[in-house]
């Protein structure tokens, strides 16, 4: 097994190895694949190691469609870490409504929350109301370091960004993400 499937094992809970290598199968990855950068969550008891941004072709629709429905959501999480930011909103739309049934998403979708795209925040914050906030209140229980480091980068994304346009930081998409996962 390559280097490059192992580290991206890393990034899902163990019982997910068989579709991860299945989804990693389909994948063209091209010359840029690095993964020396990312983040690190618990997940109920286990390290994941997700992959700050990626560089990977996405697949055709026929590969796509091959895929099982889970098999789908690990591609589509895997996804929501491209380097392009287009790339990162369609795969969340995929798979935003999915959390309930495939809590791992979560460590995602928290992580897009610290993000400086405003179209994915409001993507998230159109969804809020489809996510179980006891699955993200247990996840930022286990991850308060991880938590706090998303919360700082979206005030500082307003205050460098989005504070002309949001002089009230309580106006600004991302502020009010973090608002409703802390209520």
């Amino acid at each position: 097994m390559s280097r490059k499937i192992n580290k991206l094992l890393k990034a899902f809970p163990m019982e997910l190895k068989e579709d991860v290598i299945k989804v990693l199968s389909i994948v063209n990855h091209s010359n840029k694949l690095d993964f020396s950068y990312g983040f690190e969550v618990n997940y109920r008891g286990s390290k994941l190691n997700i992959p700050e941004r990626i560089y990977i072709n996405e697949p055709s629709l026929l590969q796509y469609s091959s895929l099982t429905d889970r098999q789908q959501v690990v591609l589509n999480c895997v996804f929501t870490r491209h380097h392009d930011g287009f790339i990162r909103e369609e795969n969340l739309k995929k798979l935003i409504k999915q959390c309930n049934d495939y809590n791992w998403i979560i460590p995602y979708i928290i992580q897009l929350t610290g993000e400086y795209v405003i179209e994915i925040l409001q993507v998230i914050k159109d969804n809020l109301d489809s996510i179980d906030k006891s699955i993200i209140k247990e996840f930022i229980a286990e991850n308060a370091t991880f938590y706090n480091t998303i919360e700082s980068r979206v005030i500082s994304y307003w205050n460098c960004n989005y504070r002309s346009k949001y002089p009230a930081k309580t106006d600004y998409v991302g502020y009010e993400i973090i608002e409703y996962f802390n209520a």
